[in-house]
């Protein structure tokens, strides 16, 4: 025991219990010497005293983390979140508890938002690199190599963890853990994805056909926060629109996505004038996740209204989802309901099977009809860059008419 830490208990006895502001030249000497469980008593002793005292719960989950004692330390950083929860310190710390407890993809939401939120942090960048690689698996370690390049550009004078590059033909295989299926979209090293497409539908009924041709972008910040648009030009019924769409996802908190969508056709002689669509999903631990969302449209023939929410689970390279709809058109409100069920394979590619049944508004200006749907899409990457989207689908619209037809698609990522 030093004659400082020896000096100051003996004062602590003649003079009783020490201030918080008396305490510190004694935790900063422990914590200095490495005798970290001196300073976690002293610590707690502080907030006993005073339990808001934020600066001293800092320390101790940093003293917690030090020692080890990895659960103690989430609790202590959890409970300073849940007060503070867009302090960056807070999330690096917490971050830096899922790494060395060999947890990397607990670790990886929240060093995302801390970077959003704090870019000039060479630490967190630094953690984000260690995290991804101590993943291990090719997607990760091939974003962890676009990540050190953008930190080594941004802060020349730091060196940068090396990298071990993945093979050139590694195989690309589910990592461990929940991913969901918007991050399954994310093929790093490239933020860019742009895709051009069409459709072709037939109509019984002597309805004629449905075609439609389309321009996509994305650009993701990281797997959980992008922008997104795209031009659409359909043909439905010898009507031309044309439809311009933009929106955006947003991490929130580490198990909270925030979505936000809009669209505007200038011609809706079939579209919508304009909708606008905001939706919550949330992480309730597992592989399961639970959607809620409403979407407002306008056309012609007046406004449109619904509300929907979606219950979802991952497990293993499987996805099975729930979604039920309620449309209020022409003051009558109506459900609907569908079911997904997916397969991915190598990573991002995926087959997914859906069948819906019930109220859903079909082709013209907001009409709801009573819809059975069966369809097949997917989504295969062919190489790292390049990518076919395809679509196949029978829907029966109530009596009116039974549309049949297929859309074929080709994504480029940059």
């Amino acid at each position: 025991m030093s004659h400082i830490y020896r000096w100051f208990i003996i004062c602590s006895m003649i003079s009783g219990p020490l201030s918080a502001a008396n305490t510190q030249p004694l935790i900063d000497e422990a914590v200095h010497s490495g005798r970290f469980s001196d300073a976690e008593r002293l610590l707690r002793d502080d907030l006993i005293q005073n339990p808001n005292n934020a600066e001293a719960a800092f320390r101790l989950a940093k003293v917690l983390s030090w020692q080890k004692k990895y659960d103690d330390a989430e609790i202590a950083y959890r409970a300073l979140l849940a007060n503070e929860p867009e302090n960056t310190d807070y999330q690096l710390g917490l971050a830096q508890v899922y790494v060395w407890r060999n947890q990397p993809a607990l670790a990886l939401p929240l060093l995302e938002k801390a970077r959003a939120s704090a870019a000039a942090d060479s630490d967190i960048w630094r953690l984000h690199i260690q995290a991804l690689a101590a993943k291990g698996d090719v997607v990760s370690l091939r974003q962890a190599l676009v990540l050190r390049q953008q930190a080594a550009e941004r802060f020349p004078n730091l060196n940068w963890p090396a990298i071990e590059e993945p093979p050139e033909n590694a195989a690309t295989k589910p990592v461990a853990g929940v991913v969901t299926a918007l991050e399954r979209k994310f093929n790093d090293p490239y933020a860019n994805q742009i895709e051009l497409g069409g459709s072709y539908e037939n109509l019984t009924n002597q309805q004629g056909h449905w075609r439609s041709e389309y321009l996509s972008i994305e650009h993701h910040f990281n797997p959980r926060q992008l922008v997104y648009g795209s031009v659409q030009q359909t043909e439905r019924f010898a009507r031309n629109d044309i439809q311009l769409l933009l929106g955006t996802y947003q991490p929130l908190t580490a198990n909270l996505t925030f979505n936000l969508e809009g669209d505007v056709s200038p011609t809706s002689q079939v579209l919508a004038k304009n909708s606008i669509m905001a939706s919550l999903q949330g992480g309730l631990g597992h592989g399961v996740f639970l959607t809620g969302g409403y979407r407002h449209s306008e056309y012609g023939t007046g406004p449109v209204e619904q509300g929907f929410s979606t219950l979802e689970s991952y497990f293993s390279d499987f996805r099975f989802a729930y979604t039920v709809r309620a449309t209020d058109s022409f003051q009558k409100t109506q459900f609907g309901h569908r079911f997904d069920f997916s397969y991915y394979y190598n990573d991002i590619s995926s087959i997914t099977f859906t069948y819906n049944f019930g109220a859903e508004t079909g082709g013209f200006q907001g009409v709801v009809y009573d819809t059975q749907y069966f369809g097949l899409h997917g989504r295969h990457w062919l190489n790292p860059d390049w990518a076919l989207t395809w679509d196949l689908g029978h829907i029966e619209q109530g009596t009116s008419y039974i549309r049949e037809g297929a859309t074929l698609g080709i994504r480029r990522a940059f």
